[in-house]
């Protein structure tokens, strides 16, 4: 699915759960879409004020952000302050009435390339049940409903060998 196809579902997902999309959220929509790796909000500030002629303050951007964590398209990752784009976020199934099946899922383990920034966002299913599990055994309970892991990405070893 390309972005603007991805832009397209994810703003008929809003229609259907009838959540308005305002210009400045969408706006900030195609800025994270736009993105590789880990979001920061101020980033999304600056290109915000570039592309404006009055002041935008920072809660502004913060809101927009979180308005995109709550409708599934951004986890926001406190281990690298900032957010990723949900690689999930356009994959919905829907019934015979066209209504989604399922809501966006929140549990993701989140690997962050600390050479090149990038992330890859796993849907490890069956680890994730043994980690709940685990935690449940020792009455631990998750802040967050994802877990970061960081390291080197393949393509960075790669680079790193030659």
């Amino acid at each position: 699915m390309n972005l603007a196809q991805l832009k397209q579902q994810i703003l008929s997902n809003c229609k259907h759960h009838k959540v308005q999309v305002t210009a400045q959220r969408e706006q900030v929509l195609d800025l994270i879409l736009a993105e590789h790796g880990v979001i920061k909000a101020y980033d999304i500030l600056s290109k915000l004020q570039a592309a404006s002629t009055t002041t935008v303050a920072p809660p502004t951007a913060y809101r927009a952000l979180d308005f995109w964590v709550e409708q599934g398209v951004l986890h926001k990752v406190a281990a690298v302050n900032g957010y990723i784009v949900c690689r999930h976020s356009g994959e919905h199934e829907h019934d015979e009435h066209g209504d989604c099946t399922h809501e966006p899922h929140q549990q993701a383990i989140i690997l962050v390339c600390t050479h090149c920034h990038a992330v890859d966002e796993q849907n490890l299913t069956g680890e994730w049940q043994q980690l709940q599990q685990g935690l449940e055994r020792t009455g631990f309970q998750l802040d967050e409903e994802h877990v970061v892991l960081t390291g080197i990405c393949q393509q960075c070893q790669q680079l790193k060998q030659q």
